[in-house]
């Protein structure tokens, strides 16, 4: 069944007499400027109201606009507060911004559970991040294969990172099939360290590719702001 679809003057009305999904929606009009003209201070404002009164919806959308000083003077202490409240609703977008907080200020093992509870909900950038953390120190010693869980699953799901992630970890191992395979899934999608991984190995021999594709890889790498893909380069170009 389809649902109604309403004019710009009923959400106002609506909006009017207190209905806060059409609050939420006008808002979000105005921050975009979708059939009004952008007011990304009203829409602030409009989610201010709604996220006090505890929508998890506009508690997320206030916080990343007091996160980034979109139409509100930028405040971090309150974009987390608001992060937080709409995380300890679920909102698994908000999980994976507070997570990030907590990260930034030495808390892991609190951004650990909230990176878990978006990373259970699907979240793929959660689930590279919880790899992350499993890779480093932060929660005592390292965990390589509880982190390759995680970055296996960020990986199926497409994400390039945890795909690059996979390759170094593979040519860690040794297992030269699975490092080309990994990198090149990152590097289709242009990520550039698995360019530069990807076309280094070609030319250190460690795996069968064609000189002129290497070299491709490379300069995309450069292109893309990898130094030191572009010292490579300059090496092969003296040599020639």
């Amino acid at each position: 069944m389809e649902q109604k679809q309403y004019t710009l003057q009923e959400y106002e009305e609506m909006a009017a007499q207190g209905h806060p999904d059409a609050i939420y929606i006008l808002a979000t009009k105005y921050r975009n400027g979708d059939g009004v003209e952008m007011d990304k201070v009203k829409a602030a404002s409009m989610y201010k109201g709604l996220a006090d009164a505890g929508d998890s919806d506009a508690q997320y959308d206030l916080a990343f606009m007091l996160d980034a000083g979109e139409g509100i003077e930028m405040d971090r202490v309150q974009a987390e507060h608001y992060f937080h409240l709409a995380a300890d609703q679920g909102d698994s977008d908000a999980c994976l911004c507070y997570g990030g907080y907590l990260f930034e200020k030495g808390a892991y093992a609190d951004a650990e559970q909230y990176f878990m509870n978006a990373a259970m909900k699907g979240d793929v950038k959660a689930e590279y991040n919880l790899g992350l953390l499993y890779m480093g120190d932060y929660l005592g010693e390292p965990d390589k294969a509880k982190a390759s869980e995680w970055f296996e699953s960020a990986a199926e799901k497409g994400f390039m990172f945890a795909q690059s992630m996979l390759g170094s970890l593979a040519v860690e191992k040794n297992d030269l099939k699975n490092a080309e395979r990994y990198f090149r899934m990152a590097a289709e999608q242009g990520e550039p360290t698995a360019m530069y991984n990807l076309g280094g190995l070609a030319l250190s021999g460690q795996i069968k590719m064609e000189f002129t594709e290497a070299v491709e890889w490379l300069t995309k790498a450069a292109q893309n702001g990898v130094q030191e893909a572009y010292q490579v380069l300059m090496q092969i170009n003296s040599q020639q």
